[in-house]
């Protein structure tokens, strides 16, 4: 291998053997059942005694994945990038032969590939069994749904399910969100900022590199960390939720997040078609088309700007005059030398607040059944322990099939379940800005490497009394397992930030909401549901009766991008189909990569 490989494909969960290759074929045989991996990368298809070796050395029905990498630069056999055999030569049903064929990719990039394949691969085939023969087994097709969680993500599901012939009803612990509460009374979607946003990285992977580390969820705000707890409130479960995120390789790490993209893009087109033909939520929404995307950081423009191609979604890449040419409202940051540049990309903006008072009126109309302030406590479970309703104070709730989307606030109520756990709290926070002459007419997300607050969304919206303005939102601050447990110190060192932020790009702006009280009447925060891999999570589980139990989650800072996307998953689960996410979001994805070390 070449010697920027080998550091690769060392690590947990990999075992190099650089002359496996070359020992006689009974050796190698014994070689693999020495070792017994679960997957094989290798040059050359194993014969049929190697296989039956290292099958014998293995659980029956073990599903022993082999990937067939194409040579590099360096060397190696006629006919690379050949079809490879669908299958050894063993009757073996359980073992699966797959050859990467990429032309493109040499050494190090050539190899992160094929440890990715090898990875997604060998999952789908210890899911696969189980996921099929849930679906298989779901009864009714189209029945009752109970839907547990009022945020965007669940709504837009529970559209989607009265849309495919479901009867829908929701439970939600907070009052009607067009009630006019306190935002404290809320969750993410209706307590944080007026503004939500869709761009193809706006759920992404959180994963550090290799010069800051891994993502500093135990250091504090004031040293450039991301925890906002008190460090008193931390315990083994917050620690241990840490040490996975921590330990991820690289490439695997790239991997999530390329199907974290895949569901962006796989959103985009389902965003357009509920946009187009449910015209009721495209109505006085603040719908806005197209997000520019600012950089203080020429490295980082550089880099965005090939991500933003690589992904189609860029239209124009701006230097820092065009930015001012463009978007008067944005030329003092040229004049200031604020700006190395910008992107014109795909994306939009809504103000998610009006956004859900007419989606809830849209499903109220539909038929769908909402219980407000009627907190659902756990899953009451029959004396096998399977689902069998949603227990509440009241007593338990049943239906055909019941979807938890909890946000942050998971809890006991994912007790039971494999997502139990794995969702916790990161804080941002809001403010609001009037946008002034010459206004601001994209939505924008601003970039500031190195900043506490390092990346910022400003949607362009209306405020109730017509007056033009600018949401700000940004931030990342860990709450641990719990999503009450943040340092108040903490808190207004992350609103320090993005004022800090927002007086740098608005100037004028900020400073007439801080002189009419509009900045400090703003300040809001919310917990946004977020896991160590970054992976959202899409459980699928069955019930006591024939149906389902599905958890939906931690989409970090892109439920509402993935919304349309999470509905198409879980609307499929429930009629016994199939769909990518329900492997890419596998909760169990991480855990199986470590066999739970």
């Amino acid at each position: 291998m070449p010697a920027d490989v080998i550091s690769l494909v060392r690590g947990p969960g990999l075992r190099y053997r650089p002359g496996l290759s070359r020992l006689p074929a009974g050796r190698r045989g014994a070689d693999l059942a020495r070792h017994r991996p679960d997957v094989l990368l290798t040059r050359t298809v194993p014969d049929a005694a190697e296989a039956a070796a290292w099958r014998r050395a293995t659980a029956r029905d073990a599903p022993l994945v082999v990937i067939l990498v194409a040579p590099d630069a360096d060397g190696g056999r006629e006919g690379a990038g050949e079809p490879a055999p669908d299958a050894v030569d063993v009757a073996d049903a359980h073992l699966t032969v797959v050859h990467l064929t990429d032309r493109a990719a040499t050494g190090r990039e050539l190899y992160a590939r094929a440890l990715a394949l090898a990875e997604l691969r060998w999952l789908t085939a210890v899911t696969a069994p189980t996921l099929s023969s849930r679906l298989a087994a779901v009864r009714p097709r189209r029945g009752s749904v109970a839907l547990v969680g009022a945020g965007v993500v669940n709504l837009i599901t529970a559209l989607r399910l009265l849309r495919s012939g479901h009867r829908v009803t929701v439970y939600d612990s907070a009052p009607d969100p067009r009630s006019g509460a306190h935002w404290t009374a809320y969750g993410a979607s209706r307590g944080g900022g007026d503004g939500r946003m869709f761009t193809l990285t706006e759920t992404d992977g959180y994963h550090g590199n290799a010069t800051t580390g891994p993502v500093p969820f135990l250091r504090p705000l004031k040293d450039n960390g991301w925890c906002l707890a008190e460090p008193s409130a931390l315990g083994e479960e917050e620690l241990g939720w840490v040490r996975d995120s921590a330990r991820i390789p690289p490439w695997l790490a790239r991997a999530y997040t390329d199907d974290i993209l895949l569901l962006n893009r796989l959103s985009q087109p389902l965003w357009n078609e509920l946009l187009s033909t449910e015209q009721e939520l495209a109505r006085d929404v603040g719908l806005r088309e197209g997000i520019l995307r600012l950089y203080t950081d020429p490295a980082g423009l550089r880099a965005q700007i090939a991500r933003q191609q690589a992904l189609g979604a860029a239209h124009r890449v701006l230097s820092p005059e065009q930015v001012a040419h463009g978007y008067p409202a944005l030329s003092h940051t040229h004049t200031a030398g604020v700006l190395a540049g910008g992107i014109e990309v795909t994306g939009f903006t809504v103000q998610i607040h009006s956004f859900l008072a007419r989606l809830i009126g849209l499903l109220e109309q539909e038929g769908a059944q909402f219980h407000w302030e009627r907190p659902v406590e756990g899953l009451h479970t029959d004396a096998n322990g399977l689902p069998d309703g949603l227990r509440c104070a009241e007593g338990p709730v049943r239906a055909d099939h019941y979807v938890l989307s909890p946000g942050a606030y998971g809890g006991e109520l994912l007790h039971g379940t494999a997502a139990h756990g794995l969702i916790h709290g990161v804080v941002g926070v809001w403010l609001t800005l009037p946008n002034p002459l010459p206004r601001l007419l994209n939505s924008l997300k601003i970039s500031r490497s190195g900043h506490v607050a390092e990346d910022t969304n400003v949607t362009v919206t209306t405020a109730p009394d017509g007056t033009p303005s600018l949401v700000v939102g940004s931030g990342y601050g860990w709450t641990g397992a719990d999503p009450a447990h943040i340092d108040p110190a903490q808190l207004d060192a992350l609103h320090t930030a993005v004022e800090d932020t927002a007086a740098l790009f608005f100037p004028e702006a900020f400073e007439e909401a801080r002189a009419d009280g509009l900045l400090e009447r703003s300040k809001r925060h919310c917990v946004r549901p977020w896991t160590a891999s970054s992976l959202p999570v899409l459980e699928i589980a069955p019930n006591a009766h024939g149906g389902l139990v599905v958890v939906t989650g931690g989409h970090n800072t892109g439920g509402f991008a993935q919304a349309p996307v999470v509905a198409q998953a879980v609307a499929t689960a429930v009629h016994g189909e199939a769909h990518p996410m329900h492997v890419r979001y596998h909760p169990d994805r991480l855990r199986m990569f470590y066999r739970n070390q």
